[in-house]
């Protein structure tokens, strides 16, 4: 900035609360030059610590969050735009295309959220299951005779699971395709097996570190009302290595970014030693995933994160490694009326947390992200921290009390 030019200012969309994520104690650097764009529910927290903070209803569906930024771009000397969340990605990457402001284009942000184009980028180095964009319900009956019934059907760009089925049978693939947009839909190989994450940071298609962890259950367990759960490697596995090259494959098979978290899933295909690519995003995996990457780190990732993306300095390089291995179990919520929580919990569990004040009545979970209760935990290497998680689930389904629907 040259000598007498006013300093510009660093847009935020941001809809997490201030309790969770204090943005003003991230940035203080810019905190004065900050303008945030937030939901209803967060604003008035942020309002205590900023001077400026735009409420928005409805946040994740509403245009207003674009109309709103674009305004600021049209107004004032926007540096910077900085989100952290999956409905921010690409409308934020449009507004800096729009306004030449740094940071992620809708190019790159597409890679990460179309899942279409997703697998195209990574089909040549790695493994990908079949897929698919069904033109008509013929070409994906024929899908299906090559690849086999169960099939896969997803949007393309969606996220924590939301409007992925599967099904075992043309009609079931019929009535699917039937209810859903044509150009935000497609059709997958089922890979039977186990899946695993791998998270950590990228630079320029270059993994900086990661960590690689079992899913106990799957993505889709909480359709079925069982919980999710997910267990950090030991580093030296062979698998956990092998992971690792993985993700370093899909990163630079991807469009290169700036200074940035990834949440990579892949698929163990069951007898057999053969990795496949799931989907990956350019974002911090949701659930625990946050807080277990904390403890494993000693780092918060999204504050690296914000940081890295406002210019600021930042430490994202720089994990302090700890010796323990950490999980997470997702307790999703029944359909019914949860009658009554035990408080006691489990001495090896570190952070529990309830979404819950008996007597409550839920519907059901909507995402693998939905949960009544949530809770990390540790052990010295993955076989006790895979116990620990299995006492932890036992313990969860004693301790809460349901009459179901």
């Amino acid at each position: 900035m040259s000598s007498g030019q006013e300093a510009g200012i660093i847009a935020i969309a941001h809809r997490v609360p201030v309790s969770v994520t204090p943005l003003h104690e991230w940035l203080p650097e810019v905190a004065d030059r900050v303008v945030l764009v937030t939901s209803t529910e967060s604003a008035d927290g942020y309002r205590a610590v900023f001077d400026h903070v735009i409420a928005v209803d409805d946040y994740p569906d509403n245009d207003a969050v674009v109309d709103h930024l674009d305004e600021l771009c049209r107004t004032r000397r926007v540096e910077r735009i900085v989100c952290g969340t999956e409905d921010d990605t690409l409308r934020v990457a449009r507004v800096r295309d729009r306004w030449n402001v740094p940071g992620m284009g809708a190019d790159q942000a597409l890679l990460f959220r179309d899942k279409l184009r997703m697998k195209d980028a990574v089909s040549d180095v790695v493994r990908t299951p079949g897929y698919m964009v069904p033109r008509t319900m013929e070409s994906a009956v024929e899908f299906a005779a090559r690849f086999g019934w169960p099939l896969v059907v997803k949007p393309r760009l969606g996220y924590g699971s939301r409007g992925v089925a599967v099904v075992r049978d043309a009609s079931s693939l019929r009535d699917e395709l039937a209810g859903r947009p044509a150009d935000d839909v497609l059709v997958e190989e089922f890979v039977p097996g186990t899946v695993y994450h791998v998270d950590g940071f990228a630079h320029q298609g270059r993994v900086i570190w990661s960590v690689a962890s079992r899913y106990l259950n799957t993505c889709l367990s909480w359709q079925d009302g069982e919980s999710l759960g997910s267990a950090q490697l030991d580093s030296e596995d062979p698998l956990a290595q092998r992971l690792a090259s993985f993700a370093q494959d899909v990163s630079e098979a991807l469009s290169p970014t700036d200074t940035t978290p990834f949440h990579l899933e892949v698929f163990h295909r069951s007898g057999t030693d053969d990795l496949y690519f799931c989907e990956t995003a350019a974002r911090t995996g949701g659930g625990r995933i946050l807080d277990v990457l904390e403890h494993a780190t000693g780092m918060n990732c999204v504050r690296e994160w914000y940081r890295a993306q406002c210019g600021l300095s930042q430490r994202a390089a720089l994990p302090r490694w700890s010796s323990q291995r950490f999980g997470f179990l997702l307790v999703p919520p029944r359909k019914g009326t949860l009658l009554s929580l035990l408080e006691e919990q489990p001495d090896h569990v570190l952070d529990l947390s309830l979404n819950a004040s008996p007597p409550q009545r839920f519907g059901g979970a909507a995402a693998s992200t939905d949960t009544v209760m949530s809770l990390v935990t540790q052990g010295e290497n993955n076989r006790r921290l895979q116990d620990n998680l299995h006492a932890c689930a036992d313990w969860a389904s004693r301790a809460m009390e349901w009459e179901t629907e």
